[in-house]
């Protein structure tokens, strides 16, 4: 990609400023993780917002804490292809054991406010994988969905 205008149908969702939000809340459609032998690991997430869809694919070599923040970057990935520029960094990534459930817990760090740090919490309902994905939206969707005041 060069990042110059293409096509209408390459054209963000977003048809106003970045700092204005999203037209509405991305949503997450598919968060898999592919095995490859070696201990290779590739995560596919794809999140759409409003009819368009965007995909984020990271790969690295892991096994489970590494599967999670793959799942992060590619989110994160999704989103700023949504978005159309590079918004959040994650932080971090952690998989907790609280009150006989699994959470995943998400820091990113706002590239629009420095000193914000967002925070995104999820109970595993399927796969860790899709509980990262969710945690980076559960952190992101109220900030890129809100309107400038």
């Amino acid at each position: 990609m060069t990042g110059e205008p293409k096509k209408a149908d390459s054209i963000p969702a977003v048809d106003r400023p970045p700092e204005l939000g999203l037209a509405s809340r991305p949503v997450l459609t598919v968060a898999e993780a592919m095995r490859a032998p070696g201990a290779r690991v590739e995560v596919c997430v794809t999140l759409r917002v409003g009819r368009q869809r965007f995909e984020g694919l990271s790969s690295g070599v892991g096994l489970e804490l590494i599967e999670l923040r793959l799942a992060a970057e590619a989110t994160l990935g999704a989103l700023h292809q949504a978005v159309g520029k590079e918004r959040f960094t994650l932080v971090g990534v952690k998989r907790l054991h609280a009150f006989d459930a699994d959470v995943i817990l998400v820091a990113l760090r706002d590239h629009l406010d420095s000193t914000r740090r967002l925070i995104g919490a999820v109970p595993v309902r399927s796969t860790l994988v899709h509980g990262a994905a969710a945690a980076v939206l559960d952190a992101t969707n109220r900030i890129l969905t809100s309107r400038a005041r």
